[in-house]
């Protein structure tokens, strides 16, 4: 079966059928950006691949159960998978009080990446905070074009197919989301 050249939904459904080439391009496609928006939340390599495999395992047993109904862009779902892993390995972690090694010397330590110092891995970590603030002060479109555009790294394409509105209002959208936070933190480009 050729699956190459395929959208999504028809990769999809050549897969429920047998077609396990289909997993692969899918796999292909979407795996990079699934794996941006995994990491941009967990911070942690390791932990995002992990999580990539459980969205995968997810879909392959929703596919194969005939769960999976095309309701509309198959990246759209298959990031929403990756959000719910995301939170449910958030609420697992709360409910564990177990601390890996690593986790605690860093902590201890202050170390997330050797090659800043403690006054840059400072300055870094609350610009972070300060964007994500901001961010979250922003209209639930443009939070979801940011998000998309800068933790999924989705083309300005994707994005409109995933959000099911036009190109031009995609780049609205991101354009008017970056000129509300250049006013939220009161950053002077001129």
């Amino acid at each position: 079966m050729k699956s190459v050249g395929k959208n999504d939904a028809e990769l999809v459904a050549s897969y429920i059928i047998g077609d396990e080439f289909a997993l692969e391009r899918l796999v292909m496609r979407h795996s990079k950006s699934v794996f941006n928006l995994i990491f941009s939340k967990v911070h942690n390599e390791e932990l995002s691949n992990d999580i990539l495999q459980e969205v995968w395992i997810k879909f392959i047993r929703i596919s194969k159960a005939n769960g999976y109904k095309e309701k509309g862009k198959f990246s759209g779902w298959i990031h929403r998978v990756a959000r719910n892993a995301v939170m449910d390995h958030f609420r697992k972690q709360k409910r564990s009080k177990v601390i890996s090694i690593d986790d605690c010397r860093h902590s201890i330590l202050g170390i997330t990446d050797e090659t800043l110092n403690f006054e840059e891995e400072t300055l870094q970590n609350q610009w972070y905070s300060d964007m994500k603030i901001a961010v979250e002060q922003l209209p639930p479109d443009q939070q979801e074009v940011i998000e998309l555009r800068m933790t999924s790294g989705l083309s300005f394409k994707e994005i409109a197919e995933e959000t099911g509105v036009g190109i031009n209002t995609a780049l609205g959208r991101m354009r008017y989301a970056l000129m509300n936070l250049r006013k939220i933190m009161k950053i002077d480009l001129y």
